[in-house]
């Protein structure tokens, strides 16, 4: 008579379903990592064409301002114009074909220096710049991604002060929070609500070329969350003092990324 022992036929089958399961959790887990490695590639890659996207609408800008000089103010000061816009190009292209994702803070600051110094050749009544730090933040190793901080300053030129027809003024504070770096920037100009009646006066050619720069800003800002696992945000708030509005406040908040 033959006899098989249960125990011995049962064990086989509980070894083969025990390695079917461990192949199954193993070739998921890999197959997650590798969707989220593809996700974030995704996301870097989506962060580096809309820093790209930045570049002609800063170009546009600055050209229709070359043009103005031209016409205004004759070859020579145009040409002069001209040689300052190329070197402030050349650092802005570097950025857009950069390999690295973050730039120092300091890199970032002296940028918006020189964007200022080019917008005020075409200014009648120069616009201030100040800077408040942190004295916790080293600006050195302090990283953030380029191309962040000029739109916000462009838009508080275009529709805050120019429309305010008088000395204008930026101010640019920056401060950590936790593992969140805070920025603002703040202008003296019109305010929100007077610029929204003006854009209608005028047609929604610049409220177009603003909502474009912003809305890509806030691209920018969700693939940031995505990435770092971060609470980055950014919005736009009135400047109040005694009731009435003095201007714009653009806060931008970032990962607190430190090299």
């Amino acid at each position: 008579m033959l006899i098989i022992s249960t125990s011995s036929a049962v064990l086989p089958i509980l070894v083969s379903n025990f390695v079917t399961i461990m192949l199954i959790v193993f070739f998921g887990r890999d197959r997650l990592r590798q969707q989220e490695a593809y996700k974030v590639q995704v996301t870097r890659l989506e962060a580096k064409a809309l820093k790209a996207q930045m570049n002609p609408h800063f170009i546009f800008n600055t050209l229709n301002s070359i043009q103005s000089i031209l016409f205004l103010e004759g070859q020579e000061k145009a040409n002069y114009y001209m040689g300052v816009f190329s070197g402030l190009l050349r650092k802005t292209l570097d950025m857009s074909v950069s390999k690295d994702d973050e730039l120092s803070l300091q890199d970032e600051l002296n940028y918006i220096d020189e964007y200022l110094q080019l917008q005020n050749l075409r200014m009648k009544d120069p616009i201030g710049l100040t800077i408040t730090i942190d004295p916790s933040i080293d600006t050195e190793r302090y990283r953030i991604a380029p191309m962040l901080l000029q739109p916000l300053v462009e838009n508080a030129i275009l529709h805050g002060i120019i429309p305010l027809r008088k000395e204008g003024k930026i101010h640019i504070s920056i401060q950590p929070q936790g593992k969140i770096l805070i920025i603002y920037v703040e202008d003296n100009g019109i305010g929100r609500k007077q610029s929204s009646l003006q854009k209608k006066s005028l047609g929604q050619k610049i409220s177009k070329r603003k909502s474009h720069a912003t809305n890509i800003l806030r691209e920018r800002i969700d693939g940031f969350n995505y990435i770092y696992k971060a609470n980055c945000e950014f919005y736009l708030e009135d400047v109040i003092r005694e009731n009435q509005t003095k201007g714009t406040r653009a806060v931008l908040k970032l990962p607190l990324i430190i090299k």
